[in-house]
Protein backbone atom coordinates (compact mmCIF):
# COMPACT_ATOMS: atom_id res chain seq x y z
CA UNK A 1 0.00 0.00 0.00
CA UNK A 2 1.01 3.63 -0.71
CA UNK A 3 1.06 5.60 1.88
CA UNK A 4 1.97 9.21 0.42
CA UNK A 5 0.19 10.48 -2.74
CA UNK A 6 0.72 13.73 -4.83
CA UNK A 7 -2.89 13.50 -6.03
CA UNK A 8 -3.95 17.07 -5.80
CA UNK A 9 -8.01 16.08 -5.06
CA UNK A 10 -6.59 14.11 -1.98
CA UNK A 11 -4.55 16.64 -0.89
CA UNK A 12 -7.36 18.97 -1.42
CA UNK A 13 -9.51 16.77 0.79
CA UNK A 14 -6.61 16.59 3.60
CA UNK A 15 -6.87 20.02 3.48
CA UNK A 16 -10.31 20.78 3.59
CA UNK A 17 -10.69 18.54 6.50
CA UNK A 18 -7.92 19.91 8.89
CA UNK A 19 -9.80 23.33 8.52
CA UNK A 20 -13.05 21.93 8.76
CA UNK A 21 -12.34 20.39 11.83
CA UNK A 22 -10.93 24.16 13.35
CA UNK A 23 -14.29 25.41 12.43
CA UNK A 24 -15.99 23.13 14.05
CA UNK A 25 -14.10 23.16 16.91
CA UNK A 26 -14.74 27.02 17.54
CA UNK A 27 -18.28 26.49 16.96
CA UNK A 28 -18.30 23.42 19.82
CA UNK A 29 -16.23 25.72 21.99
CA UNK A 30 -18.60 28.26 22.52
CA UNK A 31 -21.02 25.63 23.94
CA UNK A 32 -18.14 23.63 25.94
CA UNK A 33 -20.43 23.58 28.84
CA UNK A 34 -22.85 21.35 27.31
CA UNK A 35 -22.66 17.24 27.65
CA UNK A 36 -20.64 15.97 25.29
CA UNK A 37 -19.38 18.94 23.80
CA UNK A 38 -15.45 18.75 24.93
CA UNK A 39 -15.29 15.22 24.19
CA UNK A 40 -16.53 16.08 20.19
CA UNK A 41 -14.69 19.14 20.52
CA UNK A 42 -11.48 16.63 20.99
CA UNK A 43 -12.47 14.29 18.54
CA UNK A 44 -12.64 17.00 15.49
CA UNK A 45 -9.59 18.07 16.55
CA UNK A 46 -8.34 14.45 16.41
CA UNK A 47 -9.59 14.37 13.01
CA UNK A 48 -7.80 17.81 11.82
CA UNK A 49 -4.58 16.20 13.44
CA UNK A 50 -4.65 12.82 11.41
CA UNK A 51 -5.96 15.04 8.09
CA UNK A 52 -3.07 17.60 8.60
CA UNK A 53 -0.34 14.70 9.19
CA UNK A 54 -1.70 12.98 6.21
CA UNK A 55 -1.31 15.91 4.26
CA UNK A 56 1.98 16.67 5.33
CA UNK A 57 3.42 13.28 4.73
CA UNK A 58 2.29 13.64 0.73
CA UNK A 59 5.07 16.50 0.37
CA UNK A 60 7.95 14.70 2.75
CA UNK A 61 10.02 11.69 1.73
CA UNK A 62 8.24 8.76 3.02
CA UNK A 63 11.92 7.64 4.35
CA UNK A 64 12.54 10.55 6.17
CA UNK A 65 12.73 11.16 9.33
CA UNK A 66 10.24 13.59 9.32
CA UNK A 67 7.66 11.42 7.53
CA UNK A 68 8.35 8.80 10.80
CA UNK A 69 7.29 12.12 13.30
CA UNK A 70 3.96 12.99 10.93
CA UNK A 71 3.11 9.24 11.65
CA UNK A 72 3.33 9.53 15.07
CA UNK A 73 1.19 12.34 14.57
CA UNK A 74 -1.20 10.66 12.66
CA UNK A 75 -1.47 7.94 14.84
CA UNK A 76 -1.99 10.36 17.76
CA UNK A 77 -4.41 11.73 15.65
CA UNK A 78 -6.24 8.00 15.82
CA UNK A 79 -6.14 7.62 18.96
CA UNK A 80 -7.90 10.60 20.32
CA UNK A 81 -10.71 10.01 17.73
CA UNK A 82 -11.32 6.33 18.94
CA UNK A 83 -10.99 7.49 22.52
CA UNK A 84 -12.92 10.61 22.19
CA UNK A 85 -15.49 9.08 20.06
CA UNK A 86 -16.08 6.42 22.83
CA UNK A 87 -16.33 8.94 25.43
CA UNK A 88 -18.94 11.58 23.33
CA UNK A 89 -21.12 8.43 22.53
CA UNK A 90 -21.13 7.43 26.64
CA UNK A 91 -22.07 11.11 27.48
CA UNK A 92 -24.65 11.55 24.93
CA UNK A 93 -26.28 8.03 25.19
CA UNK A 94 -26.86 8.65 29.15
CA UNK A 95 -23.75 6.35 29.81
CA UNK A 96 -21.40 8.92 31.45
CA UNK A 97 -21.22 6.92 34.90
CA UNK A 98 -18.71 4.65 32.98
CA UNK A 99 -16.90 8.03 31.95
CA UNK A 100 -14.04 7.74 34.85
CA UNK A 101 -10.30 8.42 34.89
CA UNK A 102 -9.77 5.06 35.23
CA UNK A 103 -12.04 3.80 32.32
CA UNK A 104 -9.83 6.64 30.34
CA UNK A 105 -6.77 5.44 31.76
CA UNK A 106 -7.19 1.74 30.29
CA UNK A 107 -8.78 2.88 27.07
CA UNK A 108 -5.69 5.10 26.57
CA UNK A 109 -3.20 1.92 27.32
CA UNK A 110 -3.38 0.96 23.74
CA UNK A 111 -3.32 3.77 22.23
CA UNK A 112 -0.24 4.98 23.83
CA UNK A 113 1.41 1.21 23.29
CA UNK A 114 1.09 1.59 19.38
CA UNK A 115 2.77 5.37 19.64
CA UNK A 116 5.92 3.40 21.55
CA UNK A 117 6.09 0.88 18.89
CA UNK A 118 5.70 3.64 15.83
CA UNK A 119 8.10 5.58 17.62
CA UNK A 120 10.58 2.76 17.84
CA UNK A 121 9.18 0.57 15.45
CA UNK A 122 11.11 -2.43 17.30
CA UNK A 123 11.61 -5.82 14.91
CA UNK A 124 9.18 -4.47 12.58
CA UNK A 125 6.57 -5.59 14.20
CA UNK A 126 4.13 -2.14 13.41
CA UNK A 127 5.48 -1.99 9.85
CA UNK A 128 8.12 -2.03 7.26
CA UNK A 129 8.74 0.50 4.25
CA UNK A 130 10.32 -0.46 0.81
CA UNK A 131 10.40 1.67 -1.73
CA UNK A 132 7.31 3.96 -0.59
CA UNK A 133 5.15 0.75 0.59
CA UNK A 134 4.44 0.09 3.53
CA UNK A 135 3.77 -3.61 4.90
CA UNK A 136 1.71 -3.56 8.09
CA UNK A 137 2.86 -5.89 11.08
CA UNK A 138 1.32 -7.73 13.41
CA UNK A 139 1.17 -4.72 15.97
CA UNK A 140 -0.88 -3.03 13.48
CA UNK A 141 -3.65 -5.59 13.00
CA UNK A 142 -3.81 -5.95 16.54
CA UNK A 143 -4.27 -1.84 16.67
CA UNK A 144 -6.92 -2.35 14.12
CA UNK A 145 -8.98 -5.05 16.15
CA UNK A 146 -9.13 -2.21 18.92
CA UNK A 147 -10.13 0.93 16.67
CA UNK A 148 -13.30 -1.74 14.59
CA UNK A 149 -13.83 -2.54 18.73
CA UNK A 150 -14.44 0.59 19.68
CA UNK A 151 -15.94 1.67 16.94
CA UNK A 152 -18.47 -1.00 16.75
CA UNK A 153 -19.23 0.03 20.16
CA UNK A 154 -20.28 3.43 19.32
CA UNK A 155 -21.94 2.82 16.41
CA UNK A 156 -24.63 0.35 18.19
CA UNK A 157 -24.64 2.81 20.94
CA UNK A 158 -25.76 5.38 19.01
CA UNK A 159 -28.36 3.41 16.61
CA UNK A 160 -29.77 2.54 19.49
CA UNK A 161 -30.31 5.81 20.56
CA UNK A 162 -31.87 6.25 17.03
CA UNK A 163 -34.06 3.54 17.49
CA UNK A 164 -35.43 5.09 20.89
CA UNK A 165 -35.26 8.74 19.52
CA UNK A 166 -38.81 10.79 18.67
CA UNK A 167 -39.45 13.83 16.54
CA UNK A 168 -36.32 16.18 16.35
CA UNK A 169 -34.06 14.04 18.19
CA UNK A 170 -34.42 11.18 15.84
CA UNK A 171 -33.04 13.83 12.88
CA UNK A 172 -29.95 14.80 15.53
CA UNK A 173 -29.12 11.06 16.29
CA UNK A 174 -29.60 9.79 12.56
CA UNK A 175 -26.82 12.43 11.49
CA UNK A 176 -24.37 10.95 13.70
CA UNK A 177 -25.05 7.40 12.91
CA UNK A 178 -24.38 8.05 9.36
CA UNK A 179 -21.45 10.46 10.29
CA UNK A 180 -19.71 7.85 12.34
CA UNK A 181 -19.99 5.07 9.79
CA UNK A 182 -18.80 7.13 7.16
CA UNK A 183 -15.89 7.95 8.96
CA UNK A 184 -14.82 4.43 9.73
CA UNK A 185 -16.17 3.34 6.51
CA UNK A 186 -13.74 4.89 4.35
CA UNK A 187 -10.75 4.01 6.45
CA UNK A 188 -11.99 0.07 6.42
CA UNK A 189 -11.47 0.73 2.05
CA UNK A 190 -8.40 1.37 2.74
CA UNK A 191 -6.81 -0.83 5.75
CA UNK A 192 -8.63 -3.85 4.04
CA UNK A 193 -8.24 -2.63 0.41
CA UNK A 194 -8.86 -2.19 -2.61
CA UNK A 195 -7.94 1.74 -2.23
CA UNK A 196 -4.23 2.42 -2.43
CA UNK A 197 -4.23 5.96 -0.58
CA UNK A 198 -5.68 6.72 2.62
CA UNK A 199 -9.65 8.31 2.13
CA UNK A 200 -10.46 7.95 5.97
CA UNK A 201 -10.39 11.91 5.37
CA UNK A 202 -12.74 11.53 2.46
CA UNK A 203 -15.03 10.06 5.29
CA UNK A 204 -14.65 13.05 7.35
CA UNK A 205 -15.49 15.18 5.45
CA UNK A 206 -19.09 13.14 4.82
CA UNK A 207 -19.12 13.17 8.82
CA UNK A 208 -17.72 17.14 9.57
CA UNK A 209 -21.02 18.19 7.03
CA UNK A 210 -23.28 15.94 8.91
CA UNK A 211 -21.89 17.40 12.44
CA UNK A 212 -22.12 20.82 11.18
CA UNK A 213 -26.44 19.98 10.27
CA UNK A 214 -26.31 18.69 13.71
CA UNK A 215 -25.02 21.40 15.23
CA UNK A 216 -26.50 23.83 13.24
CA UNK A 217 -30.24 22.69 12.08
CA UNK A 218 -31.04 19.91 15.31
CA UNK A 219 -29.03 22.17 18.39
CA UNK A 220 -26.82 18.75 19.20
CA UNK A 221 -25.36 20.52 22.31
CA UNK A 222 -28.37 22.46 22.98
CA UNK A 223 -29.79 18.81 24.68
CA UNK A 224 -29.14 15.38 24.10
CA UNK A 225 -31.99 12.75 23.56
CA UNK A 226 -30.85 10.92 26.99
CA UNK A 227 -31.50 14.73 29.09
CA UNK A 228 -34.69 14.93 26.90
CA UNK A 229 -35.78 11.61 27.83
CA UNK A 230 -34.69 11.52 31.76
CA UNK A 231 -36.86 15.32 31.91
CA UNK A 232 -39.93 13.09 30.80
CA UNK A 233 -39.50 9.99 32.27
CA UNK A 234 -38.96 12.20 35.87
CA UNK A 235 -41.27 15.39 35.41
CA UNK A 236 -44.82 14.72 37.39
CA UNK A 237 -47.14 16.33 34.73
CA UNK A 238 -48.33 13.96 32.02
CA UNK A 239 -46.76 15.59 28.63
CA UNK A 240 -48.05 14.70 25.06
CA UNK A 241 -46.33 15.81 21.64
CA UNK A 242 -48.72 16.26 18.88
CA UNK A 243 -48.03 17.00 15.22
CA UNK A 244 -50.22 19.03 13.15
CA UNK A 245 -51.78 16.11 11.87
CA UNK A 246 -52.93 15.54 15.46
CA UNK A 247 -51.20 12.49 15.40
CA UNK A 248 -49.11 11.79 18.79
CA UNK A 249 -45.12 11.76 18.19
CA UNK A 250 -44.08 11.20 21.80
CA UNK A 251 -45.11 11.05 25.15
CA UNK A 252 -43.73 10.23 28.74
CA UNK A 253 -44.53 7.51 31.50
CA UNK A 254 -47.49 9.20 33.22
CA UNK A 255 -49.14 10.03 29.78
CA UNK A 256 -49.09 6.81 29.03
CA UNK A 257 -50.68 5.77 32.48
CA UNK A 258 -53.10 8.72 32.17
CA UNK A 259 -54.75 6.91 28.69
CA UNK A 260 -55.08 3.80 30.38
CA UNK A 261 -55.41 0.45 28.47
CA UNK A 262 -53.74 2.09 25.27
CA UNK A 263 -52.36 0.32 22.94
CA UNK A 264 -48.19 -0.87 23.50
CA UNK A 265 -46.87 1.50 20.72
CA UNK A 266 -49.53 5.14 21.02
CA UNK A 267 -47.10 6.54 19.12
CA UNK A 268 -48.61 8.04 15.75
CA UNK A 269 -52.27 7.45 16.81
CA UNK A 270 -54.52 10.19 16.23
CA UNK A 271 -55.29 12.38 19.46
CA UNK A 272 -59.20 11.96 19.06
CA UNK A 273 -58.93 8.25 19.13
CA UNK A 274 -56.41 7.76 21.96
CA UNK A 275 -58.68 9.94 24.35
CA UNK A 276 -61.77 7.99 23.06
CA UNK A 277 -62.72 7.08 26.69
CA UNK A 278 -61.82 10.45 28.29
CA UNK A 279 -64.54 12.96 25.96
CA UNK A 280 -63.94 15.58 28.48
CA UNK A 281 -60.60 15.88 28.37
CA UNK A 282 -60.73 15.44 24.22
CA UNK A 283 -63.32 18.14 23.69
CA UNK A 284 -61.05 20.31 26.43
CA UNK A 285 -58.34 19.64 23.83
CA UNK A 286 -60.59 21.04 20.80
CA UNK A 287 -61.53 23.94 22.71
CA UNK A 288 -57.82 24.59 24.15
CA UNK A 289 -56.44 24.42 20.34
CA UNK A 290 -59.14 26.21 18.20
CA UNK A 291 -56.79 29.05 18.18
CA UNK A 292 -52.76 29.38 18.38
CA UNK A 293 -52.47 30.52 21.47
CA UNK A 294 -51.32 29.08 24.53
CA UNK A 295 -54.59 28.07 27.13
CA UNK A 296 -54.91 26.78 30.07
CA UNK A 297 -58.17 24.95 32.02
CA UNK A 298 -59.20 22.53 34.77
CA UNK A 299 -61.20 19.50 34.34
CA UNK A 300 -62.72 17.75 37.46
CA UNK A 301 -62.90 13.44 35.88
CA UNK A 302 -64.22 10.60 37.63
CA UNK A 303 -60.85 9.84 38.94
CA UNK A 304 -59.75 13.80 40.05
CA UNK A 305 -59.05 16.79 38.98
CA UNK A 306 -56.91 17.80 36.26
CA UNK A 307 -55.08 21.02 34.54
CA UNK A 308 -54.49 21.29 30.99
CA UNK A 309 -52.13 23.08 29.22
CA UNK A 310 -51.62 23.29 25.77
CA UNK A 311 -48.79 25.64 23.80
CA UNK A 312 -47.91 26.21 20.20
CA UNK A 313 -44.93 24.15 19.13
CA UNK A 314 -43.18 26.56 15.90
CA UNK A 315 -40.26 25.54 13.85
CA UNK A 316 -37.19 27.36 12.97
CA UNK A 317 -39.46 29.74 10.45
CA UNK A 318 -42.19 30.38 13.02
CA UNK A 319 -44.66 27.88 11.62
CA UNK A 320 -46.86 26.12 13.74
CA UNK A 321 -45.72 22.07 13.51
CA UNK A 322 -47.68 20.64 16.72
CA UNK A 323 -49.27 21.42 20.40
CA UNK A 324 -47.24 20.63 23.34
CA UNK A 325 -50.09 19.28 25.95
CA UNK A 326 -49.17 18.81 29.83
CA UNK A 327 -51.53 17.29 32.13
CA UNK A 328 -51.26 17.48 35.71
CA UNK A 329 -53.28 15.79 38.36
CA UNK A 330 -54.62 18.72 40.71
CA UNK A 331 -56.43 16.51 42.91
CA UNK A 332 -54.94 16.84 46.07
CA UNK A 333 -54.56 20.49 45.39
CA UNK A 334 -58.54 21.06 45.21
CA UNK A 335 -58.40 18.42 47.79
CA UNK A 336 -56.52 20.43 49.93
CA UNK A 337 -58.54 23.91 48.45
CA UNK A 338 -61.98 22.58 49.80
CA UNK A 339 -60.61 21.74 53.48
CA UNK A 340 -59.01 25.19 53.39
CA UNK A 341 -62.54 26.28 52.26
CA UNK A 342 -64.26 24.29 55.15
CA UNK A 343 -62.15 25.93 57.85
CA UNK A 344 -62.58 29.38 56.45
CA UNK A 345 -65.93 28.76 57.23
CA UNK A 346 -65.67 27.46 60.56
CA UNK A 347 -63.67 30.55 61.42
CA UNK A 348 -66.74 32.56 60.03
CA UNK A 349 -68.98 30.40 61.85
CA UNK A 350 -67.23 30.39 64.76
CA UNK A 351 -66.55 34.60 64.85
CA UNK A 352 -70.30 34.48 64.37
CA UNK A 353 -70.80 32.58 66.89
CA UNK A 354 -68.65 34.51 69.33
CA UNK A 355 -70.20 37.67 68.40
CA UNK A 356 -73.89 36.80 68.40
CA UNK A 357 -74.93 34.06 70.28
CA UNK A 358 -71.96 34.29 73.26
CA UNK A 359 -73.55 38.22 73.58
CA UNK A 360 -76.83 37.47 73.62
CA UNK A 361 -76.93 35.47 77.17
CA UNK A 362 -73.44 37.87 78.11
CA UNK A 363 -75.75 40.64 77.78
CA UNK A 364 -78.83 38.98 79.61
CA UNK A 365 -76.21 38.30 82.51
CA UNK A 366 -75.00 42.13 82.90
CA UNK A 367 -78.73 43.45 82.84
CA UNK A 368 -79.69 40.70 85.70
CA UNK A 369 -76.27 42.01 87.37
CA UNK A 370 -77.53 45.75 87.05
CA UNK A 371 -80.84 44.74 88.59
CA UNK A 372 -78.78 42.69 91.20
CA UNK A 373 -77.02 45.95 92.48
CA UNK A 374 -80.23 48.15 92.78
CA UNK A 375 -82.58 44.90 94.32
CA UNK A 376 -82.94 44.97 98.29
CA UNK A 377 -83.14 40.87 97.34
CA UNK A 378 -80.92 39.48 94.40
CA UNK A 379 -81.47 35.82 94.85
CA UNK A 380 -83.90 35.53 92.08
CA UNK A 381 -81.41 37.58 89.46
CA UNK A 382 -78.41 35.57 90.76
CA UNK A 383 -80.23 32.79 89.37
CA UNK A 384 -81.19 34.14 86.04
CA UNK A 385 -77.68 35.24 85.37
CA UNK A 386 -76.27 31.27 86.81
CA UNK A 387 -78.56 30.78 83.72
CA UNK A 388 -76.93 32.85 81.47
CA UNK A 389 -73.74 31.82 82.40
CA UNK A 390 -74.19 27.96 82.08
CA UNK A 391 -75.50 28.94 78.43
CA UNK A 392 -72.28 30.52 77.37
CA UNK A 393 -70.48 27.55 78.89
CA UNK A 394 -72.77 25.29 76.63
CA UNK A 395 -71.69 27.13 73.51
CA UNK A 396 -68.26 27.24 74.25
CA UNK A 397 -68.03 23.61 74.85
CA UNK A 398 -69.50 23.12 71.70
CA UNK A 399 -67.83 25.62 69.76
CA UNK A 400 -64.43 23.59 70.87
CA UNK A 401 -66.13 20.29 69.79
CA UNK A 402 -66.82 21.97 66.22
CA UNK A 403 -63.36 22.86 66.14
CA UNK A 404 -61.63 19.35 67.17
CA UNK A 405 -64.10 17.93 65.00
CA UNK A 406 -63.28 18.98 62.02
CA UNK A 407 -59.74 17.50 61.40
CA UNK A 408 -59.78 15.28 58.81
CA UNK A 409 -59.65 11.52 59.93
CA UNK A 410 -55.74 10.40 59.25
CA UNK A 411 -55.41 7.08 61.23
CA UNK A 412 -58.87 5.17 60.91
CA UNK A 413 -59.50 1.65 62.44
CA UNK A 414 -61.65 -1.18 62.04
CA UNK A 415 -65.18 -0.48 64.63
CA UNK A 416 -67.82 -2.26 65.13
CA UNK A 417 -70.39 -0.51 64.22
CA UNK A 418 -73.30 -2.04 66.58
CA UNK A 419 -71.07 -1.54 69.50
CA UNK A 420 -70.06 1.80 69.05
CA UNK A 421 -73.93 2.49 68.64
CA UNK A 422 -74.16 0.91 71.96
CA UNK A 423 -71.64 2.73 73.65
CA UNK A 424 -72.81 6.43 72.34
CA UNK A 425 -76.69 5.08 73.33
CA UNK A 426 -75.02 4.60 77.26
CA UNK A 427 -73.66 8.13 76.85
CA UNK A 428 -77.06 9.67 76.45
CA UNK A 429 -80.24 10.79 78.92
CA UNK A 430 -82.33 8.40 76.82
CA UNK A 431 -85.74 8.98 79.01
CA UNK A 432 -87.92 6.72 77.53
CA UNK A 433 -87.02 6.08 74.47
CA UNK A 434 -85.90 2.59 72.89
CA UNK A 435 -83.27 1.85 70.57
CA UNK A 436 -83.12 -1.12 68.09
CA UNK A 437 -79.42 -1.66 66.46
CA UNK A 438 -79.06 -3.81 63.29
CA UNK A 439 -75.81 -2.87 62.12
CA UNK A 440 -73.76 -6.11 62.69
CA UNK A 441 -70.57 -4.42 60.39
CA UNK A 442 -67.10 -3.00 60.62
CA UNK A 443 -66.17 0.30 59.53
CA UNK A 444 -62.78 1.85 59.36
CA UNK A 445 -63.34 5.04 61.22
CA UNK A 446 -62.35 7.21 64.51
CA UNK A 447 -63.81 5.75 67.43
CA UNK A 448 -64.47 8.37 69.84
CA UNK A 449 -65.51 10.80 66.81
CA UNK A 450 -67.95 8.05 65.59
CA UNK A 451 -69.53 8.00 68.81
CA UNK A 452 -69.75 11.66 69.69
CA UNK A 453 -71.83 11.56 66.52
CA UNK A 454 -74.32 8.76 66.99
CA UNK A 455 -74.21 10.64 70.75
CA UNK A 456 -75.57 13.61 68.86
CA UNK A 457 -77.74 12.19 66.55
CA UNK A 458 -79.68 10.39 69.47
CA UNK A 459 -80.01 13.63 71.28
CA UNK A 460 -81.24 15.47 68.30
CA UNK A 461 -83.66 12.79 67.54
CA UNK A 462 -84.66 12.68 71.30
CA UNK A 463 -84.98 16.83 71.89
CA UNK A 464 -87.17 17.33 68.65
CA UNK A 465 -88.68 13.80 67.36
CA UNK A 466 -91.81 14.74 69.63
CA UNK A 467 -94.18 17.25 69.52
CA UNK A 468 -93.87 18.04 73.27
CA UNK A 469 -90.34 17.72 73.16
CA UNK A 470 -90.41 14.52 75.25
CA UNK A 471 -89.00 11.00 74.61
CA UNK A 472 -92.07 8.94 74.87
CA UNK A 473 -92.87 6.16 72.78
CA UNK A 474 -89.87 7.20 70.45
CA UNK A 475 -88.19 4.38 68.49
CA UNK A 476 -84.38 4.74 67.01
CA UNK A 477 -83.14 2.75 64.62
CA UNK A 478 -79.34 2.18 63.56
CA UNK A 479 -79.26 0.21 60.39
CA UNK A 480 -77.05 -0.30 57.34
CA UNK A 481 -76.89 0.95 54.07
CA UNK A 482 -76.06 -1.24 50.81
CA UNK A 483 -75.59 0.18 47.07
CA UNK A 484 -78.17 -3.02 46.19
CA UNK A 485 -80.42 -4.91 47.88
CA UNK A 486 -78.34 -7.94 49.74
CA UNK A 487 -75.11 -5.76 48.10
CA UNK A 488 -72.39 -4.41 49.56
CA UNK A 489 -72.41 -2.35 52.61
CA UNK A 490 -71.54 1.42 51.70
CA UNK A 491 -73.02 3.20 54.86
CA UNK A 492 -75.48 3.68 57.80
CA UNK A 493 -78.36 5.60 58.96
CA UNK A 494 -80.21 6.66 62.23
CA UNK A 495 -83.50 6.87 61.95
CA UNK A 496 -86.90 7.39 64.57
CA UNK A 497 -90.28 7.26 64.93
CA UNK A 498 -90.96 10.59 65.63
CA UNK A 499 -92.45 13.81 63.71
CA UNK A 500 -90.01 14.26 61.24
CA UNK A 501 -88.36 17.01 59.53
CA UNK A 502 -89.90 19.19 56.79
CA UNK A 503 -88.37 18.66 53.63
CA UNK A 504 -88.10 22.43 53.22
CA UNK A 505 -86.00 22.74 56.31
CA UNK A 506 -83.49 19.46 55.59
CA UNK A 507 -80.97 21.44 53.60
CA UNK A 508 -80.60 23.88 56.50
CA UNK A 509 -80.06 21.19 59.72
CA UNK A 510 -76.62 20.76 59.00
CA UNK A 511 -75.50 24.07 59.25
CA UNK A 512 -74.03 25.90 61.95
CA UNK A 513 -76.15 27.72 64.52
CA UNK A 514 -79.40 26.44 62.95
CA UNK A 515 -82.15 25.55 65.32
CA UNK A 516 -85.64 25.23 66.13
CA UNK A 517 -85.14 25.16 70.12
CA UNK A 518 -85.02 28.74 71.44
CA UNK A 519 -82.39 26.64 74.04
CA UNK A 520 -80.35 25.00 71.65
CA UNK A 521 -76.98 26.11 70.23
CA UNK A 522 -78.19 24.48 66.62
CA UNK A 523 -74.55 23.39 66.80
CA UNK A 524 -75.42 19.78 67.25
CA UNK A 525 -76.03 18.41 63.66
CA UNK A 526 -73.41 20.93 62.52
CA UNK A 527 -70.90 18.76 64.67
CA UNK A 528 -72.09 16.21 62.94
CA UNK A 529 -71.63 17.23 59.22
CA UNK A 530 -67.98 17.94 60.14
CA UNK A 531 -67.43 14.43 61.82
CA UNK A 532 -68.80 13.23 58.38
CA UNK A 533 -66.58 14.91 56.61
CA UNK A 534 -63.71 14.63 58.25
CA UNK A 535 -64.03 10.61 57.52
CA UNK A 536 -64.71 11.71 53.91
CA UNK A 537 -68.48 10.82 54.50
CA UNK A 538 -71.46 12.39 52.28
CA UNK A 539 -74.00 13.10 55.10
CA UNK A 540 -78.00 13.47 54.31
CA UNK A 541 -81.46 13.80 56.09
CA UNK A 542 -84.56 11.91 54.62
CA UNK A 543 -88.07 10.80 56.22
CA UNK A 544 -87.74 7.36 57.63
CA UNK A 545 -90.28 4.71 56.73
CA UNK A 546 -92.33 5.67 59.62
CA UNK A 547 -92.43 9.72 59.21
CA UNK A 548 -89.67 10.03 61.53
CA UNK A 549 -85.94 11.89 60.20
CA UNK A 550 -83.56 9.65 59.20
CA UNK A 551 -79.77 10.82 58.53
CA UNK A 552 -77.95 9.09 56.07
CA UNK A 553 -74.14 8.16 55.79
CA UNK A 554 -72.29 6.95 52.87
CA UNK A 555 -69.44 6.49 51.30
CA UNK A 556 -68.27 4.23 54.34
CA UNK A 557 -65.43 2.18 54.42
CA UNK A 558 -65.83 -1.73 56.01
CA UNK A 559 -63.72 -4.07 56.25
CA UNK A 560 -63.57 -8.10 57.55
CA UNK A 561 -59.74 -8.03 57.65
CA UNK A 562 -58.98 -6.54 61.22
CA UNK A 563 -60.84 -7.23 64.72
CA UNK A 564 -63.15 -4.42 65.12
CA UNK A 565 -62.65 -2.09 68.03
CA UNK A 566 -66.04 -0.86 70.04
CA UNK A 567 -64.24 2.42 71.49
CA UNK A 568 -65.31 0.98 75.17
CA UNK A 569 -67.22 -0.91 76.86
CA UNK A 570 -70.55 -2.44 75.21
CA UNK A 571 -73.81 -2.12 77.32
CA UNK A 572 -76.22 -4.67 76.86
CA UNK A 573 -79.18 -3.43 75.03
CA UNK A 574 -82.34 -5.00 73.72
CA UNK A 575 -82.97 -5.35 70.80
CA UNK A 576 -86.81 -5.56 69.19
CA UNK A 577 -85.74 -5.35 65.47
CA UNK A 578 -87.54 -2.48 65.06
CA UNK A 579 -87.22 -1.35 61.18
CA UNK A 580 -87.78 2.43 60.24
Amino acid sequence: MVLGTGIDLIQAIYAIVAVNSLVLAAVLYRHRERIGAIPLLVNVLATGLWAASLLARTAVDPESALAHALLVSLFLGVGLYLLTLLVFTLEYTGREQFVRPSTIAILSIEPLLVLAFIAVNPGQRFFTVVDGTVEWGIVFWAHVVYAYAILTVATVLIVGLLYRSQSLYRGQTATLVVGTVAAWAANALYVFGPVDVEVSPVGFLVTGALYAVAITRYRLTDIVPIARDRVLATVSDAVFVVDEQERLIDLNPVGRDLLEDIDSSPIGADIDALLADRPELREGYRDLTATPTRGDREFELSDGHYHVRTTPIEDGRDRQVGWLVMIRDITDRKRREAQLERQNERLEQFADLVSHDLRNPLNVANGYLDLAREADDDAAYLAEIEQSHDRMETIIEDVLTLAREGADVTDPEPVALAAIAGRAWSGVDTGATSITIDADVTVLADPERTTRLLENLFRNAIEHGSERGDSADLEITVGTLADAPGGSVTGFYVADDGVGIPPAKREHVFEGGYTTDEDGTGLGLSIVSEIATAHEWTASVTESETGGARFEFRGVETTADAPASNGGSEPDLESDSVEP
